[in-house]
């Protein structure tokens, strides 16, 4: 191996390193240049709908006042009257309502409750999968699955024996049953760190808007509205939240069914702030900013926490990875030195 073989290969390890180093910031340049395009976007729509609102609509008031004006012109349609639903609405109307109460009656069943247990509907929610049809889906895909595998299985290793035959299928149907749940964890573990992670965000929302006047219905409103698309967990849950004080219920009961559905003691007390100044009124843009400020610093010590696993975790990297370069590049020409002179030595002799 010659020198320019061996400044190659320093030259490649360190372009290597530094681009494992350089990864993290790219990565937050581009959620930050994201997240600025998207807000940029909100507020361009937002300034359009309320140019529209605020343009005059004097140009529609003479063709109304006309209508108005003449009654009984020929060219008026006649009022439209309701008609009475077809057969083929009212068959679609019963097949939907004998299948929710067949999939309903099929879900509180003995074999259903063992299938789609409450951890499991809990875990759905969670994935953001709400309703009788997802807990349905979820049941058959669970029932239907395993046996479809199992029963291939088995045919597969027909000839193998009997006791081969049953213990591939007892295997596969046992791994095809597990599987889904083990997915559906894995989904909701990751939409709960997005819910750490879109938290600080949604605290510097609140507090902006409540900045400018809003009250808390009007904020959470303008943030679904406008902002939904940057909070992919929890923007849908303020929108159910929403949908659900539009029929009727409390801002209270709204908010208390996120904190149940995801284990977050952040969002416990934020939810607990917001329910407070609903109830009780008062100013929330301070609390919401010391509120912000402490959820940083917890955030950074998390971080300094990891920071000091991964420097752990990197010793091993770094003597496998970097240590041989550091000899090539440090002991490569004193070694080569050595050999010549080796050499020589003998070519003289």
């Amino acid at each position: 191996m010659d020198r320019l073989t061996l400044i190659s290969l320093s030259l490649f390890a360190a372009a290597c390193g530094v681009a494992v180093l350089t990864l993290p910031l790219l990565r937050d340049w581009r959620q930050r240049r994201l997240a600025a395009r998207t807000i940029d976007a909100a507020l361009l729509r937002q300034r359009a709908a309320a140019a529209a609102q605020a343009a005059p609509a004097t140009a529609a008031q003479p063709n109304a006042s006309a209508a108005v004006a003449q009654p009984g012109a020929r060219g008026a349609a006649p009022p439209v009257q309701p008609g009475r639903p077809g057969a083929a609405a009212i068959g679609a109307q019963l097949g939907a309502r004998v299948g929710e109460r067949i999939d309903a009656h099929w879900l509180e069943s003995r074999l259903g409750r063992a299938v789609v247990t409450p951890e499991d509907q809990q875990l759905l929610e969670q994935c953001g999968w709400y309703g009788l049809n997802a807990r349905m889906l979820f049941g058959a895909v669970r029932l239907v699955l395993p046996l479809a595998l199992s029963l291939a299985a088995m045919l597969w290793h027909v000839g193998a024996g009997a006791a081969v035959v049953l213990a591939w299928g007892f295997g596969v149907f046992a791994v095809a049953y597990l599987a889904p749940k083990t997915l559906l964890r894995r989904r909701a573990a990751a939409r709960l760190r997005l819910v750490d992670d879109e938290l600080p965000v949604l605290i510097d929302m609140l507090r902006l808007l409540q900045g400018v006047g809003l009250s808390i219905d009007q904020s959470l409103q303008v943030i679904v509205a406008e902002f939904g698309s940057m909070l992919r967990v929890l923007g849908p849950e303020l929108a159910r939240a929403n949908q659900q004080f539009a029929t009727g219920r409390s801002r209270e009961q709204t908010l208390l069914r996120i904190s149940r559905l995801f284990d977050n003691e952040d969002l416990k007390g934020l939810i607990m702030l917001l329910t407070q100044v609903d109830r009780h009124g008062g100013a929330v843009q301070e609390p919401l900013r010391q509120f912000g400020l402490r959820l940083q610093e917890a955030r950074k010590a998390r971080m300094k926490d990891q920071i000091g696993r991964l420097t752990v975790k990197m010793t091993a990297v770094m003597v496998v990875s970097l240590l041989p370069v550091l000899l090539i590049i440090t002991a490569g020409p004193g070694f080569l030195g050595v050999i010549r002179m080796i050499e020589n030595m003998g070519a003289m002799q």
